[in-house]
Parts: C-alpha cells; sequence; structure tokens
C-alpha cells in the first residue's frame, strides 16, 4: 500500500511538471522571446552557459557565500536560542534585538550591507545571509528548549545527571527536531538572500550575473540562474529533512 502511494505521489508530479511545461511552451508561442523563452530556448542558453568556467565559477562563489553567512548564523543563534530558552532574563535582554532582525525588511538590511561592507569581495551577501537566518534559527532553538519535557529534568536531578549527560541526552535530541526546522526554513532563505545581495553589493556570483543578463536583456539566462537557485533552496531542504529523520530514528 506503501508503495502503491508513493507510485502515485510520483506521477502526480511528473504530471505536474509536464503541465507546468506546456504552459509555459504555450505562453512563449505568444510571447517574444525577450519576454519569455521558450523551454528549448532556455536549455539551449543552459547548455551554452555550462560550457563556460565562468557559470561554475560563479555557482562556487555564490555557494561558499551563502555557506559562511548560513553557518555563522547556527554558530551564534544556536547557543544564544539555547540560553535564551532556559533564561528568561536572557530572553528578556536580547527580545528588542530579536525584533529588530525578524521585522526589519530585507531591502533595509540590502541598502545597509552595501554602505557598511562596500561591494566586490562578498562581505555584505555574507552579512545579509547571516541576518536573515539567525532570527529562524534562534525563535526554534528558543522554542525547542522550552519544550523539554519537564519530567525528564526531574530525573536528570534525582539520578545526579552531568551537565554533559544532560544535554547529550535530554537537551539535543528534545530541541533536534526544532532546529532542524528552522534550519529547513532558513536554507530556502539562504539561496534567495544571496541572490538579492549579490545582485546589489557583489561583482561575482549567481545574483551579479543574474544583473548582468538583465541589462543585457539575456531573459534566457535570467530563467537559467533561477533554476539554479531553486535547486540550491530544495536540495538543502531535503537535505536537512534527510538528517532530522535519520538522527530521530537513531535516538529512537
Amino acid at each position: 500500500m506503501k508503495d502503491f502511494i508513493i507510485r502515485n505521489k510520483k506521477i502526480y508530479l511528473l504530471i505536474s511538471i509536464f503541465i507546468l511545461l506546456l504552459i509555459w511552451q504555450i505562453s512563449s508561442f505568444f510571447l517574444s522571446s525577450l519576454i519569455l523563452p521558450s523551454p528549448m530556448e532556455t536549455i539551449k542558453v543552459f547548455l551554452m552557459l555550462v560550457s563556460k568556467k565562468d557559470f561554475w565559477v560563479d555557482i562556487v562563489v555564490s555557494f561558499g557565500r551563502g555557506l559562511l553567512g548560513f553557518f555563522l548564523a547556527i554558530l551564534i543563534g544556536t547557543p544564544l536560542g539555547f540560553l535564551m530558552g532556559i533564561k528568561e532574563e536572557l530572553e528578556a535582554f536580547f527580545h528588542p534585538l530579536l525584533v529588530l532582525t525578524q521585522t526589519t525588511p530585507t531591502i533595509s538590511w540590502l541598502i545597509l550591507g552595501w554602505l557598511w561592507f562596500g561591494t566586490g569581495d562578498g562581505a555584505a551577501a555574507i552579512f545579509i545571509i547571516f541576518i536573515i537566518v539567525i532570527p529562524f534559527i534562534i525563535v526554534n532553538v528558543m522554542k525547542g528548549t522550552k519544550q523539554v519535557d519537564k519530567s525528564l529534568m526531574e530525573m536528570a536531578e534525582v539520578f545526579n545527571f552531568s551537565l554533559k549527560k544532560k544535554v547529550f541526552h535530554i537537551y539535543i535530541p528534545q530541541i533536534f527536531p526544532y532546529f532542524m526546522a528552522g534550519c529547513s526554513i532558513a536554507s530556502g532563505l539562504t539561496w534567495k538572500g544571496v541572490a538579492m545581495a549579490e545582485l546589489l553589493t557583489a561583482r561575482t556570483g549567481i545574483g551579479a550575473a543574474m544583473g548582468l543578463a538583465r541589462i543585457n536583456l539575456e531573459i534566457g539566462q535570467v530563467f537559467v540562474w533561477t533554476g539554479v537557485l531553486i535547486i540550491l533552496g530544495h536540495g538543502f531542504s531535503r537535505l536537512f529533512k534527510h538528517i532530522e529523520l535519520s538522527a530521530t530514528k537513531k535516538w529512537r
């Protein structure tokens, strides 16, 4: 029964993709290629781009910036969210800063990153990814910490668990699903953010390449780069879900 459901889901997925491609193809008949290139034209552009070294260099550069900003947010946001979850005083102290990072529009961070870090080396893009991602990590880890089973903590006190045992046997297994949920959401935003940041603040990377394609009216290239960003976002989201499932099975 399970295999039948999985096969049906795959069939529906293929049908959905086919319908989207069909709509795209039909729409391209009525519009100029400067507005909407056909799927075949986009594939030709893709094949042309993959044969160039700059295409892969831009992907690697954006990938590195995105990962660096993302992992900096995890490195700082995870312990901060944990401490805010166990200490109400810290939560109250950092709450205004958390609200600030959550509610400030991305365009504001883009402009500030451009003014503070300038253009060229990608520092502004790394900063923007960091500032976009860190609220999701902090909030999810904090929520997970607050949801830790009180009876387990009482048991740990009775049996005089060391801090190390509490962290590895109680806190991490119960916080981990919340942490991974935050990472999954943030990973999608990372690749959107890196492209927007590079468009305004960098001379290399996917966003910069899309900006150049816009100036040259190379709409097919914009479609190709968009596809690359979709693959990166979806791939990382699936990766985090896989890690979460594997870890959850292990702990169970």
